[in-house]
């Protein structure tokens, strides 16, 4: 089951109260992080899985899908995996489906890349001239591609070649 470890920013807009133990016997495989954050007055949100730094943005959420976090979540998680020609292996890996947890935040190294990711997230969609005409998917590529220092300057990418050598890189 996926853990989805959310700002506090984000646990409000959900409406789900957050604990600040950690879940009994989580995989940290099965753990992602989530924030939301806005881009052009448009809210937007992003989650990065904790071991690989994998990452996707939804911008321009509405309120009925923040609602629905957990099939919005899989829907930008499918959408992902099959842009970047991710194997499906990756599926039981990190669990994503199951019942969801949901839980504060609990490692500043995950949250900084997080804050890293959002940063360039912008950067790249202000970059393709907003967010009407930002190709989403290729910016998500782009961050997916991007060297990270809690990486030890890997990919996530990179990182998930390494843990799954069936992977096609698309560039």
């Amino acid at each position: 089951m996926p853990t989805f470890r959310v700002t506090k920013k984000l646990a409000t807009a959900l409406k789900v109260k957050l604990s600040k133990d950690r879940p009994a016997d989580v995989n940290l495989e099965h753990e992602w992080f989530a924030d939301l954050f806005h881009v052009e007055r448009k809210k937007c949100v992003i989650w990065v899985h904790r071991t690989t730094l994998l990452t996707f943005v939804r911008p321009a959420v509405t309120a009925a899908e923040l609602r629905e976090h957990a099939a919005l979540f899989r829907y930008e998680y499918f959408t992902t995996q099959a842009s970047l020609a991710l194997p499906e292996t990756l599926l039981m890996r990190f669990d994503v489906g199951g019942e969801d947890l949901y839980a504060a935040t609990a490692d500043r190294g995950v949250v900084g890349s997080m804050l890293d990711y959002r940063k360039m997230f912008e950067i790249m969609v202000h970059l393709d001239g907003g967010l009407h005409h930002a190709d989403v998917r290729g910016v998500n590529a782009q961050l997916n591609q991007s060297p990270m220092s809690r990486l030890g300057l890997d990919s996530a990418l990179r990182r998930i070649r390494k843990i799954a050598p069936d992977l096609r890189v698309v560039h």
